[in-house]
């Protein structure tokens, strides 16, 4: 009898192991790849400090995940190949970005196949949106976004900015790390579809022996394509050649950089200041939705090289014409959220333009404060042989009230403080807000501009319709769509830059 059952429980255990390995998949059909990655501790802080002359060498060298021979991953590489133009495509839009990711990635001892990530989840589009509200080359979705530090306001979303969410991504993929034992597979799926379900689905897994790994989970159908397409990518960029591919030349170099800015100032002026055409200043400053660049949202702007340095020179000489560098003496029972509501400036630009760690002042100690103005001697300003007007202008923009809104709310959603809001509606707290009520927003108009029409820029966000967008900045219907060139209001999409004519 005892040994009829050990018998049985022999032939059960190797029962347990063809289904296992059933479970695999595993293939031979593809090319050996250059490298047998996954042999040897993931250590890429150390490649900082090696040479390489392509970033395409750099990557293979920090090439940590396993080589894994599937039939789901050969379903994947024969994608790739059947959809060549979209990896070129999506390498070409990372070149700007790609650098600085790695750079992100090393500084966190994370694998690089990661900074390909950005390719399978949005093609390195900044502007990408998903049905389940997910933005930027990460795609981040909201309630992650808010967790890992993301803002989102009316004139910024920090799931596109580029070096903010790229660190966000870093710190969340190292924590699913550690969260699942420093399984990297069971981490980057839950990148896809969540720590929950990954848990919820190896509770699930029905094992007689082995350790629960990616390849046993039933997982949601974009989740089991998600790893291994990423997979499939890292494979084809280590061994290009054998899947027919061309990768294009990218030096190690990176083509851009970021230079740090103290002071709110738009696009157009950053434009000419920069040299460089304002769709690709937007295009790599992708997290503001508006038409200005407000420091403490993001204080670094990135621009390539050439147009860093000339941006610097000019700034330099023509913040002296349009900041009048107010100064604050700070005095007894002063603190930063007084000074903020008295000068209409935000705690944290103070805090940015002051070089402070934290919301400690002290008696007489002298603040910067970022209020721009102009002064009377100086309304143009002469860049490149080409004279612009300096504006002091405002823009009245009206805010649709929704359910739930309040004042606290919509001041937040605006970035400003709540006593400038109520005076330019002539309202207190305790006045109230109706649904569809219009309250008034002023902003900024561009510090410079070549005639007395103003063009402002606006990212159209989920939720955004032609009526909504029309009516805030109070031109018809017809002439925001003509402008931009959309046939109808239908053809309206979440990450479109709208141009608005003032």
């Amino acid at each position: 009898m005892f040994l009829k059952n050990v018998k049985n429980l022999t032939i059960i255990i190797l029962c347990a192991c063809f289904i296992t390995s059933c479970n695999q998949s595993i293939s031979y059909k593809r090319p050996q790849l250059l490298a047998n990655f996954g042999s040897f501790d993931c250590n890429t802080q150390k490649l900082s400090a090696r040479q390489y002359s392509q970033v395409w060498d750099k990557l293979r060298s920090g090439f940590c995940l396993d080589t894994i021979y599937s039939s789901r991953i050969d379903k994947e590489i024969e994608w790739f190949i059947n959809n060549k133009a979209f990896v070129y495509r999506s390498i070409e839009r990372s070149r700007p970005f790609m650098h600085h990711v790695i750079a992100e990635l090393e500084k966190n001892n994370l694998p690089l196949e990661l900074a390909l990530l950005p390719i399978v989840e949005s093609g390195y589009q900044p502007y990408a949106y998903s049905p389940s509200k997910a933005a930027g080359i990460w795609q981040f979705i909201p309630p992650t976004a808010r967790e890992y530090g993301l803002s989102k306001n009316w004139s910024y979303d920090g799931r596109r900015d580029i070096l903010s969410s790229t660190k966000a991504a870093a710190h969340f993929l190292g924590d699913m790390h550690r969260y699942f034992k420093r399984d990297w597979l069971l981490a980057i799926a839950s990148y896809n579809t969540g720590a929950g379900n990954v848990r919820k689905s190896i509770r699930k897994a029905n094992y007689t022996i082995g350790e629960k790994t990616f390849w046993d989970l039933n997982l949601p159908r974009e989740t089991e394509l998600y790893v291994p397409k990423l997979i499939a990518l890292r494979d084809i960029i280590a061994n290009p050649g054998a899947y027919g591919f061309r990768l294009p030349k990218m030096g190690n170099n990176p083509t851009t950089r970021f230079v740090n800015i103290s002071y709110p100032i738009d696009f157009y002026t950053i434009s000419v200041l920069s040299g460089l055409d304002e769709k690709t200043v937007h295009e790599l400053n992708p997290g503001f939705s508006g038409w200005y660049f407000l420091p403490e949202m993001q204080n670094k702007l990135l621009l390539p090289h050439k147009n860093a340095k000339l941006f610097t020179k000019r700034f330099t000489k023509l913040s002296k014409i349009i900041y009048t560098n107010k100064i604050h003496k700070v005095i007894k029972g002063d603190s930063l959220s007084k000074i903020s509501r008295v000068y209409n400036v935000s705690i944290k630009s103070i805090k940015v333009l002051n070089n402070l760690k934290s919301s400690l002042i002290r008696i007489g100690d002298k603040l910067k404060l970022p209020i721009e103005g102009v002064a009377d001697n100086n309304n143009t300003v002469t860049i490149a042989g080409n004279n612009y007007l300096i504006n002091d202008k405002t823009i009245t923009y009206k805010h649709i009230v929704k359910r739930y809104d309040n004042w606290y709310k919509i001041a937040k959603y605006y970035n400003t403080n709540l006593k400038t809001l109520l005076s330019w509606n002539k309202a207190t707290i305790k006045t109230k807000l109706k649904v569809s009520q219009k309250i008034i927003i002023k902003m900024k108009a561009p510090v410079l501009s070549d005639t007395d029409k103003i063009q402002l820029r606006y990212v159209v966000g989920l939720g955004d319709t032609v009526n909504l967008i029309s009516t805030g900045f109070n031109i018809s219907k017809k002439d925001l769509l003509k402008t931009n060139d959309i046939k109808s209001s239908r053809s309206l999409r979440a990450g479109k830059n709208l141009i608005i004519s003032k």
